[in-house]
Order: C-alpha cells, then structure tokens, then sequence
C-alpha cells in the first residue's frame, strides 16, 4: 500500500510539473537565448555596414555631381572667351 502511495504521489509530482522547469530546460533555453542575441548583433553589424556603403555611395555620387559641374560651369567659361 505504501509502495502504490509513493508511485501514484509521485506520478502526481511528475504530470504537475510544468515543462521546461528543469535544470535542462533552463540550459537549452540559455543556449537559445545566447544564440538569437548572436543573430540580433549580426544584424544589427550588417545593417550598419549597409548603411555606411550607402552614406559611402552618396559621397560618391555627390563628388561626382560636384566634378560634372565643375567641368560644365570650366566648359562654359571656357566657350565665353573663345
């Protein structure tokens, strides 16, 4: 009688238990955590790398517009005088 006690209290503590309240739940859920904050700091490292290629492309189209200018205002000066 006191073995089916114990087996059926047992069994009660067993179901009760919420899943994932372990010592193994606590680590899987570290790991995972761990890991989805790497990804979030990759993105977070990749946008800001997009975003400084396209500050680099803007500069870059900007001197270009800059230097088209120059050379149309340097032709049209330069057509006054001839």
């Amino acid at each position: 009688m006191k073995c089916t006690m114990l087996f059926l209290v047992l069994s009660m503590v067993v179901l009760m238990a919420q899943p994932g309240e372990c010592i193994f739940g606590w680590i899987i859920k570290g790991i995972k955590d761990l890991d989805k904050d790497q990804l979030d700091q990759e993105d977070l490292d990749q946008d800001q790398l997009d975003q400084e290629d396209l500050d680099q492309d803007q500069l870059d189209q900007e001197d270009l517009d800059k230097q088209q200018l120059d050379k149309r205002s340097y032709q049209s000066a330069r057509r006054r005088f001839d």
